[in-house]
């Protein structure tokens, strides 16, 4: 799966603002009584594995799919492998009705008897236990096309017709063949499919056959596929586009955007970089792409983007986009992610993990590609610099006790679905990008090759990965990446320069970042590699070791005298906190400081973040740099600041400082924003387009700057009136946002009646995302209400929760709304995000609150997938929200008091 983004609001947002169509589908029936329902009780089920007594060696499906109807109708055939002798064969089925079940054995039939498993297991009791050797179970069966479910085979309307997209990761394709739904059974599928005439099928493989069916419309036969895991399948049902890219890869295999028909125009920039992007990666990795065609997918319900083996499919607002060269948020959104989609083709599909415990070998090397190809590819886009803000985010990730660990030991099938977490992704990149950074980039990419080499078309565990490391690295590497692996939370080194001896020396210390509230045992250790960067008489200088005691002592040997500097995180490349004593922070921080790279300024202004949430340092004191860096012409490092920004967090002010917060915004950033305006100008860089967005965001927005607001207000007017004010769509959705929160009842009802009578899904998005800016209650809660209009689909507007959830100044009313409605709720959104319902109003930072929401959730999210540990996230989050408020809460309004009386607007 791809990459989580950056930003965490938008990862829950992309959950659910994936598009889905406004039209009335067909109402969904009533799932048809299960196997696993009507079965017989037998022998002992699995509980959340299956055995290994009996594996497949192959697949043979054919599907039949109408994406106009709500049932779809299936015939598998499975070849298997009988390792030991066994009375059961088990596989996985969720929501599916086998009506006829053969199985065969030596050309012989033996007759079987369908047996209630726990959960999704379903069983299939032979006449007679079967001995060692081979047989054939064929299964004859029907399934439901959800219009509420994301996982699985789901249906949704575009410009009028139905299409039918697939989505399996994690434990989805039990949904849509019973099989065994586990990554460590990989092996060879063939899939056809019987389907109205018109409709075009599309799957991980290129066409055989395409032919009329003998019962009517038109049947699609694919080319059998390379060994797969179940959660590899993909398939897409539907009218499409079909846009040509340049054949890609040293093999030149045919490449194409699939798009629902109509909108093939708006792929364009993917057709034109998907080809580049493979042939960096083939370098890399030193094989050629391993699949016969490289297909790309627009799927408009999809949460973000799957790597399926020559299907990868893409939600339409991350692929499609009609005017790409102007929006640079956008594009380099799709390029990282494709990036992310086709460095799994190697780790994950190639090579695939044999458990989900090893989840990170497929999502932490795709997000490690992002940085390492695109610093290559793109090398103007910072990605390097990109990686440390990265770095950051997962650090505050793994604050929380309650967070995973990297490999997180697989105990029930919650574990699965919450390991697609920033843990997962954004903390296993960074660690293995400090591993990179320790033992040097080609000694990596060996290593890398070679278990890429080792391991192909197979499955694979962290031990042998770190074994084929350690063998390129002349070293064992396991007792560093396993002190990150295998436990939670990260490092905070502190370290202090002692100048008493004849060779200067930095004293290093490790335990445990706890922020304040935490109940986290700060006595952890971990093998840290860790470079000091320091100043000489010369050019700077770096020392490094590997910190494996709590305490330890780095001579500076080529230091002359007692430096002037030093930073305990060269390159911010490492993955830990840092802590120094106040006047080497301040001497670091300092506004003339011109000796720290761009990445160690913004690793450097994380950590101060991280020292207010531990209590080391004031919160005025962090707060006070940001009129010196409110007009940093490096983006990077002004985008970094944004860390500090957040501290002034609505939660933590009285109503009198709220009003201060947004003073101090529009004197801060407001001249600098109205100078940029809304619109680009000729000759203008890219790094100053992303720089305008947050500027009108933080002085508009959050701000209320007058100016910038009636600007906003006036092209929203244009906007609403079919025209188009502003050519670059990431600017349509600022400028939106920026007039919608400080919009009234009668633009509220305008943004309202526009949305309910759009019938472009992109424009219709686009609405959405304009409601989600509305700030007064009244409006927020009449908007709520669309969630359980059964004309409108959950999917599409689910994301009007999270904005109102996630507002000082509405998340009461989406609190209430979802007491009131939870039951109401639970039955329309999709099964695997009901733990979001939590979520989206867990921003509460009071106990009273926290209370409330503690004995609401207790019961509910013990009952949904992933709910446990997203229950024990969301009060934790609380409870150090409501630490830091009451440390730090009057050092943040002694410091908007003082802005008042020292107003300050940034022209530059």
């Amino acid at each position: 799966m791809p990459r989580l983004p950056r930003c965490p609001t938008l990862a829950l947002l992309a959950v659910l603002t994936a598009c889905a169509s406004r039209q009335s589908p067909p109402s969904e029936p009533a799932t048809p009584p299960s196997a696993e329902a009507s079965a017989q009780a037998g022998p002992s089920s699995p509980s959340l594995r299956l055995p290994t007594r009996v594996r497949p060696t192959g697949y043979t499906a054919e599907l039949t799919v109408d994406p106009s109807q709500p049932a779809f109708q299936g015939v598998l055939d499975i070849e298997l492998e009988v390792k030991e002798g066994t009375d059961v064969l088990w596989l996985h089925a969720q929501a599916l009705t086998v009506k006829d079940a053969t199985l065969t054995v030596a050309g012989a039939r033996v007759p079987v008897s369908q047996t209630k498993g726990e959960g999704d297991f379903l069983g299939f009791v032979p006449e007679r236990p079967l001995a060692p050797g081979t047989a054939h179970l064929r299964l004859v069966y029907e399934g439901v096309l959800s219009t509420r479910e994301i996982l699985g085979a789901f249906r949704s309307q575009e410009a009028g017709s139905w299409y039918v997209f697939t989505q399996f990761e994690p434990l989805g394709a039990r949904r849509v063949f019973p099989c065994f739904d586990e990554p460590g059974f990989k092996v060879p599928w063939q899939l056809t499919f019987h389907v109205p005439a018109g409709l075009t099928a599309v799957t991980n493989t290129p066409l055989v056959s395409e032919e009329p069916s003998p019962a009517g419309g038109t049947t699609w036969r694919f080319a059998r596929t390379q060994p797969l895991p179940s959660y590899l399948i993909a398939f897409g049902v539907g009218t499409f586009d079909f846009v040509e890219a340049s054949p890609s890869g040293q093999k030149a295999v045919r490449t194409r955007i699939v798009t629902p028909k109509g909108r093939g125009s708006e792929a364009a920039y993917a057709a034109q970089t998907t080809p580049d992007i493979l042939a960096h990666l083939e370098r890399y990795f030193g094989i050629p792409y391993p699949y016969e065609k490289l297909d790309v997918l627009a799927v408009p319900l999809l949460g973000g983007a799957m790597e399926n083996p020559g299907l990868v499919t893409f939600n339409t607002r991350l692929i499609l986009e009609g005017a790409a060269e102007d929006s640079v948020e956008w594009k380099r959104g799709f390029y990282s992610t494709q990036v992310h989609e086709l460095a799994h083709q190697w780790f994950g599909d190639l090579v695939t993990m044999a458990w989900w415990d090893d989840l990170w070998l497929n999502e932490s090397f795709a997000t490690w590609a992002e940085i390492r190809i695109m610093s290559e590819a793109q090398p103007t886009w910072d990605a390097p610099v990109e990686s440390v803000r990265g770095r950051s985010y997962a650090l505050n990730a793994d604050g929380l006790v309650a967070s995973r660990r990297i490999r997180q030991p697989i105990q029930s099938e919650n574990d699965i679905h919450n390991a697609f977490d920033g843990i997962t992704y954004g903390k296993g990149a960074s660690v293995l990008l400090m591993t990179e950074s320790w033992l040097g980039q080609e000694v990596f990419q060996r290593g890398v090759r070679r278990y890429l080499n080792a391991h192909a078309q197979g499955n694979a565990t962290a031990k042998d990965f770190l074994s084929a490391l350690s063998a390129e690295a002349g070293q064992d590497v396991s007792g560093v990446l396993d002190s990150f692996l295998e436990q939670g939370g990260a490092p905070l080194i502190t370290a202090r320069l002692d100048c008493s001896e004849a060779v200067p020396q930095v004293k290093l210390s490790q335990a445990r970042f706890l922020p304040l509230g935490s109940k986290g045992e700060a006595a952890q250790r971990w093998k840290v590699p860790l470079c000091v960067r320091y100043a000489t008489a010369g050019k700077p200088e770096r020392a490094c070791t590997v910190l494996e005691d709590e305490t330890a002592s780095l001579p500076l040997p080529k230091a002359k005298s007692c430096p002037a500097w030093f930073l305990p995180n060269a390159d911010g490349a490492g993955y830990y906190r840092s802590a120094l004593d106040a006047r080497m922070l301040g001497r670091l921080l300092s506004t003339d400081n011109r000796f720290l790279s761009r990445a160690e300024r913004v690793a450097l202004l994380g950590d101060v973040r991280a020292l207010v949430n531990n209590g080391t340092m004031p919160a005025a004191d962090a707060l006070g740099l940001l009129p010196g860096l409110a007009g940093e012409k490096d983006r990077q490092v002004f985008e970094s600041s944004m860390e500090l920004i957040g501290l002034l967090n609505r939660s933590f002010l009285s109503e009198r400082s709220q009003e201060e917060r947004a003073r101090f915004l529009r004197d801060t950033y407001g001249g600098r924003a109205r100078t940029l305006g809304f619109k680009p100008h000729a000759g203008e860089d890219e790094d100053t387009r992303l720089i305008r967005l947050q500027l009108l965001r933080l002085a508009g927005e959050e701000g209320g700057d007058p100016a910038l607001v009636a600007e906003a207000r006036r092209l929203a007017a244009q906007w609403l009136a079919g025209a188009s004010p502003l050519r670059d769509e990431d600017l349509v959705e600022t400028m939106l946002s920026v007039a919608a929160a400080h919009g009234d009842a009668a633009f509220h009802a305008q943004v309202m009646k526009a949305m309910r009578a759009e019938p472009e899904r992109k424009r219709r998005e686009q609405l959405i995302g304009a409601l989600r800016g509305f700030t007064e209650p009244s409006l927020v809660k009449e908007q709520l209400r669309l969630l359980l209009e059964p004309s409108v689909d959950p999917r599409e507007v689910g994301g009007l929760l999270f904005a109102a959830g996630w507002k000082a100044r509405t998340r009461d009313v989406a609190y209430a709304f979802v007491k009131e409605h939870y039951d109401a709720l639970a039955a329309r959104f999709p099964e695997e995000r009901l733990s979001m319902l939590m979520v989206a109003v867990s921003s509460f930072c009071d106990p009273v609150h926290r209370q409330d929401l503690a004995t609401f959730f207790a019961g509910r999210m013990a009952r949904v997938p992933g709910g446990p540990r997203t229950y024990d996230r969301s009060l934790e989050q609380m409870d150090l929200c409501i630490a830091l408020k009451a440390a730090q809460g009057p050092s943040i309004e002694a410091f908007l008091a003082s802005t008042r009386r020292a107003p300050k607007d940034s022209r530059r």
